[in-house]
């Protein structure tokens, strides 16, 4: 009985001395002889190196406590302020740190290299406590999102699971939750698991199988995403500027290793939009490839989500293709609409756009893009046909007034361009409008004063039905220079041959360096000066020879032309000066009958244009050779 109460006695003493031992040597003993037992305990349990930026501490408050401070983890995967480990109190009196315990204060934890977390044996670790809690942590996403303010607690049912998750964090002001379980970790075997993360109107669930292999964790399973708003879900996604859709669900089979996320049978739906698709992914989503296919869809609505979707990319390496059974764009429709990108380092490989536009227009645009910034340069090639072009241009709203409805039916473009948003530059370009065929190259500035510069060599065209679309332009103030050669030129049913011309553009006249007609009704014609289309005075000087005079005066509407003989050989050296209605004639002809002064005024406007009505002296002159000629 005596030996019982002593021992009774004893029990309680000797616990108080234990502790009082414990607290002497936590406040006396230097911990820092326990820093590489610890850094090496925890080291070996993450299978990862461990690195401690202060002193140790300890506490009894709760329990003995080691406190480690400014921990990493290797590859900064995981950082904390502190990690506080509460150990078993009889294993530390004899030694031993085996924790209880586990609290990370202000942990960092980046997913995006949680690939390098590996471990060749690809075996699970023993968890050894018995809780684990984070507190005010921040989660960094592989899509670069932040998470803050998390709260997290583990509660293992054994070393090897199973295992209750559940937590909280904040980003954006909302609150996010997460009840997690996961099954026992057998080496060698997969453990079933179940995630659910709801906040800021958002469901996510994810439910199937992790695995530890040798390149680290591997998940598989079906992931589901659901929200009320379809562009809060979109702008979580990254895809900001979306329209409203409404309700959004989005489903796929996700795989996730080392650092690789797929997405397979994916499919997105939000009201009458459904896109399906495919994603493999890697290096923090930066490279990879993304195949989607899309229903019908709103193209105006979606402009600024796809400005900033490629805008604001910094894909290291990764390709997307993209394609629509139809696209809605101002009231018409685009069909087979596809777009094959390459994003490399912010720039933009257009591997192909090609797509069915009214007017039965199909359009290919191959090339790339040397900036995704505010101005992006386009470098490339365009491939354009056309059955009906005025559809393609009334749909894109430039309406083509004051052409006749026969005009702008069918086009063949082949060019190489470049654009910045303001200069448009093609090296050279095939066109075939219509009848005629036309080569060259030229420079466009769209700027408040427009300005362009073209050399074109063309086979046949008729002027007159794009005479006002010319004048509108140098009414607008279009600037810039042109170099025309062409081999048949029609104007007003006038046919002109091996036409070479050569002008300066300053908005509403043109400034003639040559103007060269090898043949018109039997003449050869020269000129230079000024044309002026917007009725003020004109200036210009020519030369005209003809063994045809017959054909020539006809041609201006003369009644003595029937009475000329039609070898009559002239020669004339003159000026025009004068609105292009009424313009004087000046000069000097040279005919059989000698050298006559050239008067009279000529028409070259209007309805009635060209005509020609002779002065005094001209008029004797044409009698003369009328006479002659009877």
């Amino acid at each position: 009985m005596r030996a019982r109460r002593r021992r009774r006695r004893w029990g309680p003493i000797l616990a108080i001395l234990s502790f009082a031992f414990l607290f002497a040597a936590g406040s006396q003993l230097d911990l820092d002889t326990f820093r590489g037992r610890a850094v090496d305990a925890v080291s070996v349990w993450l299978d990862q190196p461990v690195t401690l930026g202060g002193r140790l501490g300890f506490r009894l408050s709760d329990g003995p406590t080691l406190v480690l401070p400014d921990l990493e983890v290797g590859g900064r995967v995981l950082t904390a302020r502190e990690a506080r480990i509460g150990v078993r109190f009889w294993p530390l009196l004899l030694g031993r740190l085996e924790p209880r315990t586990i609290v990370l204060v202000s942990p960092r934890l980046r997913l995006a290299t949680l690939a390098g977390w590996r471990a060749s044996s690809g075996e699970w670790p023993a968890v050894p406590f018995e809780r684990l809690e984070v507190v005010d942590g921040v989660l960094e996403t592989i899509g670069g999102q932040v998470i803050d303010q998390v709260a997290l607690a583990v509660v293992p049912g054994s070393p090897a699971g199973p295992f209750d998750i559940r937590g909280s964090g904040r980003r954006d002001g909302e609150t996010f939750r997460m009840e997690t379980t996961l099954g026992r970790a057998e080496t060698g075997r997969p453990a079933g698991f179940a995630a659910k993360l709801q906040g800021d109107g958002i469901d996510l669930s994810l439910a199937g199988a992790v695995n530890r292999g040798s390149e680290g964790l591997e998940i598989l399973g079906p992931l589901r995403l659901s929200a009320a708003d379809g562009a809060k879900l979109l702008t979580r996604l990254g895809i900001v500027a979306a329209p409203a859709l409404g309700p959004a669900t989005l489903e796929a089979k996700l795989a996730w290793s080392a650092g690789r996320l797929s997405l397979s049978d994916l499919t997105f739906e939000a009201g009458a939009l459904r896109v399906t698709g495919q994603a493999n992914l890697a290096e923090s989503l930066t490279a990879g490839e993304v195949q989607l296919v899309f229903s019908r869809v709103e193209l105006e609505a979606w402009q600024g989500a796809l400005a900033g979707l490629l805008g604001g990319a910094s894909a290291r390496d990764l390709s997307l293709v993209l394609s629509a059974d139809a696209l809605s764009f101002r009231g018409g429709l685009i069909r087979q609409a596809r777009a094959d990108i390459r994003l490399l380092d912010r720039q933009m490989a257009l591997r192909e756009l090609s797509a069915l536009a009214p007017g039965g227009t199909e359009v290919t645009l191959f090339g790339r893009v040397s900036s995704l910034g505010q101005r992006p340069v386009y470098e490339g090639e365009i491939d354009l046909v056309s059955d009906n072009l005025r559809i393609a241009l009334a749909w894109l709203g430039l309406e083509p007034v004051g052409i006749a409805p026969d005009r702008l039916r069918r086009i063949g473009l082949s060019a190489r361009l470049s654009f910045d948003g303001e200069r448009l530059t093609v090296p050279s370009f095939d066109l075939k409008l219509d009848t005629s065929r036309m080569l060259g190259s030229g420079n466009l500035m769209l700027t408040p004063s427009p300005r362009v510069d073209l050399r074109v060599a063309i086979d046949r065209v008729t002027l007159d039905p794009y005479q006002a679309l010319v004048a509108s332009g140098l009414a607008a103030g279009v600037s810039g220079t042109i170099s025309v050669s062409a081999d048949l030129l029609t104007w007003q049913g006038i046919g002109l041959r091996d036409v070479d011309i050569e002008a300066n553009l300053a908005g509403p006249s043109i400034d003639l360096r040559r103007f060269r007609v090898a043949e018109a009704a039997g003449a050869r014609f020269a000129a230079t000066g000024r044309l002026a289309l917007d009725g003020t005075a004109s200036d210009l000087s020519f030369d005209l020879t003809t063994d045809r005079s017959s054909d020539l005066l006809r041609l201006f509407g003369n009644s003595e032309a029937a009475n000329l003989a039609r070898n009559a050989a002239i020669a004339v050296a003159g000026r025009l000066q004068g609105a292009l209605s009424e313009m004087a004639l000046s000069g000097a002809i040279v005919s059989p009958e000698g050298t006559t002064p050239l008067d009279g005024t000529v028409n070259l406007a209007g309805s009635t244009a060209p005509s020609f009505e002779p002065g005094a002296e001209l008029r004797r002159l044409v009698e003369s050779l009328g006479a002659r000629g009877r």
